[in-house]
């Protein structure tokens, strides 16, 4: 028996977290800017959004983010990113008969924790520029955005910026003079595998495709100055060349998900 494969057909699907069943969003405006760029990256407030397995609020999410098939869930003490690969339909021609083999989605979930960070560290929204109201069967809730995430002190005298980058999540250290930078170690759990691309792009792999982070950039007085990344099992860091420690020393990079790329068995 001859088996053809004729077409390849993707099913695309939609990866949702719990927004709370039934619920429906009506915009609230603020003063200051209120239109979004395109299809920005922002971060909302979780005031009844996220909830936990009993379905009561879920208090240690306190921000969360959505770009593609990717869910950012931001902590006090680390990040949750949580993935998705669509199902997949394989059409294939058998005995003159076309018979349709489909393949489930796929979900990952990945954790982001900073390890020795200050436990105390304020995690707050900056610019914010809307409020959404979410209805649903029991209440109604507001919860602000906005455009700017920080963490302050997460380790002495460096904080921490979360951005839009082109609809992505771009983050970036902020290391005051006099203060060290290899502070900074991010702890990654239930990747599959770490390892650095000819690029100098950090590559997680997950079941559900390939996690990249861009090549860290490292800027000093407005000047770039050479860094990479340091793979040390599941600990990722950074390895700056010559910063003068007298002077504010900014390191940034940002994620792409990559689902086009084959997990690796």
């Amino acid at each position: 028996m001859k088996t053809q494969i004729t077409k390849i057909a993707m099913m695309l699907g939609v990866f949702m977290i719990n927004f709370g069943m039934h619920a429906h969003a009506a915009i609230l405006p603020l003063n200051g800017p209120e239109i979004l760029k395109g299809a920005e990256l922002t971060f909302a407030e979780n005031k009844c959004q996220i909830k936990d397995f009993s379905g009561k609020l879920n208090k240690k999410v306190l921000f969360l983010a959505q770009a593609d098939n990717m869910k950012y869930l931001f902590r006090k003490d680390g990040i949750s990113m949580q993935l998705a690969k669509p199902a997949q339909t394989m059409e294939v021609l058998s005995d003159d008969k076309v018979i349709s083999i489909q393949s489930p989605a796929v979900y990952q979930k990945l954790e982001i924790s900073f390890e020795g960070m200050n436990r105390d560290a304020d995690l707050y929204g900056a610019e914010e520029f809307r409020t959404v109201t979410f209805k649903n069967d029991i209440s109604n809730c507001q919860t602000r955005n906005f455009r700017k995430l920080y963490y302050t002190e997460m380790y002495p005298g460096i904080d921490l910026r979360y951005s839009d980058f082109d609809a992505r999540l771009k983050y970036e250290f902020i290391v005051q003079p006099g203060f060290n930078y290899q502070e900074i170690r991010m702890k990654i759990d239930s990747a599959k595998e770490i390892s650095i691309n000819n690029l100098g792009q950090l590559v997680i792999n997950t079941a559900t495709g390939d996690l990249v982070e861009d090549a860290p950039i490292a800027i000093q007085e407005g000047k770039p100055l050479l860094v990479k990344w340091v793979v040390d099992q599941q600990t990722v860091s950074f390895r700056v060349l010559n910063p003068d420690s007298s002077k504010e020393l900014y390191i940034q990079s940002s994620f792409q998900f990559n689902r086009s790329l084959e997990p690796k068995i």
